[in-house]
């Protein structure tokens, strides 16, 4: 995929879990420009959370998803072999969490475990895999995992279409 599709792909997830989100009842905001460490704020109506969503991809195991935990940064020094980024681990508040989606499953990622990259397995149940210790973890951003307004909302449109 080019750059312009993964990146377009990219945006396309984020407005994905912003819309959940926003069904789950909370306020969702984007940072101006990309310069932020994270995608996007969630606010539960108590804490504002800052996440980072994360495009997952088939894993070269064929049965579960690849899920990048680290960040791009340029390379100080541009002669250098491996490309124009190196990855790093994400530092202490500069997230809270990590979400992606596989097979349309949400997952996320916190604190103890933005050091390394992930494999998730969406037909697994939650504590199959280490990755999957957090399917379905929305309460990591203090939204319930199951919600009636979230329900209500999806009635709704599903009527108005």
């Amino acid at each position: 995929m080019s750059g312009s599709k993964t990146r377009l792909a990219g945006q396309v997830l984020e407005l994905e879990f912003a819309l959940e989100c926003i069904s789950r009842g909370a306020v969702v905001s984007q940072p101006m420009g990309d310069n932020a460490h994270y995608d996007l704020l969630v606010d539960d109506g108590s804490v504002i959370h800052k996440v980072q969503i994360k495009k997952s991809s088939i894993h070269k195991n064929g049965r579960g998803y690849f899920v990048n935990i680290t960040r791009k940064l340029p390379k100080m020094r541009p002669g250098d072999a491996g490309g124009s980024s190196r990855a790093v681990a994400y530092e202490d508040g500069q997230i809270d969490c990590i979400a992606t989606k596989a097979k349309g499953v949400w997952f996320f990622f916190g604190p103890g475990h933005l050091n390394k990259d992930a494999t998730v397995y969406p037909d697994a149940a939650h504590d199959a895999y280490v990755g999957n210790h957090g399917k379905h973890k929305w309460e990591m951003i203090g939204l319930e995992a199951d919600s009636a307004l979230r329900d209500a909302v999806e009635s709704e449109v599903e009527g108005d279409a």
